[in-house]
């Protein structure tokens, strides 16, 4: 500690006068340099922003093959939110869309029920065959 001390006495006495404020001028205009030469960058860890897949999509009540697609074919109900991944605001227009083209009639409130695929031939057929 105290050779510490000594040496820094001697530093004082030894240099000119005017070098201590040129020394530290110096120390912080390589600072500024540093700072100068940084690259701005985005978060590479940030997820990106979860648009809504309507945003851009005119909605229209007239519309059917898109208005089909947030309703239920089994239950005829619109799905919510969470299902859909759509914003609040084009929740509501989807919503309103489908309730003003199934009062009108375009839409329906439910789907016919699926008709499972059967066999164009009857047992009966094909025995008479062989």
């Amino acid at each position: 500690m105290l050779c510490v001390r000594g040496f820094q006495r001697l530093k004082a006495v030894l240099s000119p006068p005017g070098n201590q404020s040129l020394r530290s001028l110096t120390a912080s205009s390589d600072g500024v340099q540093q700072r100068e030469e940084w690259v701005k960058m985005d978060n590479p860890f940030k997820e990106p922003q979860k648009g809504c897949i309507l945003c851009n999509v005119p909605v229209d009540y007239k519309n059917i093959q898109l208005l089909t697609q947030f309703v239920s074919p089994h239950t005829g109900r619109i799905y919510g939110r969470h299902i859909t991944g759509l914003c609040g605001r084009k929740q509501k227009e989807i919503s309103r869309a489908i309730k003003k083209a199934q009062s009108i009639g375009t839409c329906p409130l439910t789907s016919p029920p699926q008709t499972h695929f059967t066999c164009c031939f009857s047992v009966s057929a094909i025995n008479e065959r062989n």
